[in-house]
């Protein structure tokens, strides 16, 4: 089984993450909260899990969105490692 995840689409679940905020992180990312949204469950259905809780005035990690935080940092910081050289 392949998985086809964007660099985008884990960008934008750390940038989630850190401001546990859907109109925050769509500001610091230069898109709108739509596209946003659409990113985050682009990422959940290739990933086969949920990585949010989400309510009408809330968002966290869920348990699976907390095991893969680590696993996303350590993916972008490889990514612009590698950018750099």
């Amino acid at each position: 089984m392949r998985i086809n995840i964007e660099i985008g689409d884990i960008e934008a679940f750390i940038e989630l993450t850190e401001t546990n905020s859907f109109a925050k992180a769509a500001i610091n990312l230069n898109l709108s909260q739509p596209a946003l949204s659409r990113r985050i469950q682009k990422l959940e259905q290739e990933l086969g899990t949920k990585l949010f809780d989400r309510t009408t005035r809330k968002v966290q990690l869920s348990y699976s969105g907390r095991n893969f935080y680590e696993r996303a940092r350590s993916i972008i910081e490889e990514v612009f490692k590698e950018e750099e050289r």
